[in-house]
């Protein structure tokens, strides 16, 4: 499995609006993708400004057939009045997972 996270730091005031948005306009979109497998929507809790999302996909082509789709960057586009800045961008290998059963026979069998 494979991680994609995203960072993201709203304007002031703006914070609601952008988590709203992830929610109601990537979240559906995530959904239909080939591949995904989940996603995780982070509020910084000494910074409400900042945003990190993670997104699992079974494969790293997943993820990236759909980081390259043009929805995909429509919807990044729909949120960069939202924004402060660029978003940041940072890829994983998903090496253990207690909720998607990934690595833990591994750990076990090596204790």
């Amino acid at each position: 499995m494979f991680a994609r996270m995203i960072q993201l730091t709203a304007k002031a005031g703006q914070n609601k609006d952008l988590t709203r948005a992830m929610v109601e306009r990537s979240l559906p979109a995530l959904r239909q993708q080939p591949g995904f497998v989940d996603a995780l929507g982070l509020n910084s809790d000494s910074d409400p400004n900042q945003f990190v999302g993670i997104t699992i996909w079974k494969s790293k082509e997943d993820a990236e057939k759909y980081m390259n789709s043009a929805l995909a960057q429509e919807i990044l586009g729909s949120l960069k009045p939202l924004l402060q800045g660029e978003p940041s961008f940072r890829t994983f290998n998903v090496e253990a997972s207690a909720s998607l059963n990934v690595g833990l026979s591994r750990a076990a069998s090596s204790s």
